[in-house]
């Protein structure tokens, strides 16, 4: 009777140290997963971090697109007004220099 006794509990024993190894096993494997979600998690700040610092810059650049978008009126204006001036003084010195000209053959 004592015998069974002792066999029984070595049998236990041993399926508490095969469930102890079973447990060493699983604790590798989490170890290997949480270094693993560490540099998960540090690649994802850095990026987090890059999409912030695109995304303010984007932002700077469509306040001063729209900047750009509220003046090209005026600058349009303002460019056909030069250019109007450039024709009109073109024809000034074109009417001058045809004048000049025929008072050259009309003498």
């Amino acid at each position: 009777m004592e015998e069974k006794r002792l066999i029984r509990v070595e049998e236990q024993l041993k399926m508490v140290a095969e469930d102890v190894g079973e447990v060493k096993g699983a604790l590798i494997d989490i170890a290997k997963s949480l270094k693993l979600l560490a540099v998960l998690e540090e690649k994802h700040n850095t990026v987090t971090d890059a999409l912030k610092r695109a995304f303010t810059t984007i932002d700077k650049h469509t306040e001063k697109f729209e900047e750009i978008d509220k003046a090209l009126p005026n600058l349009k204006l303002a460019s056909s007004w030069i250019f109007a001036a450039i024709l009109f003084t073109m024809g000034i010195l074109g009417t001058a220099a045809i004048v000049t000209v025929l008072k050259g053959f009309l003498k």
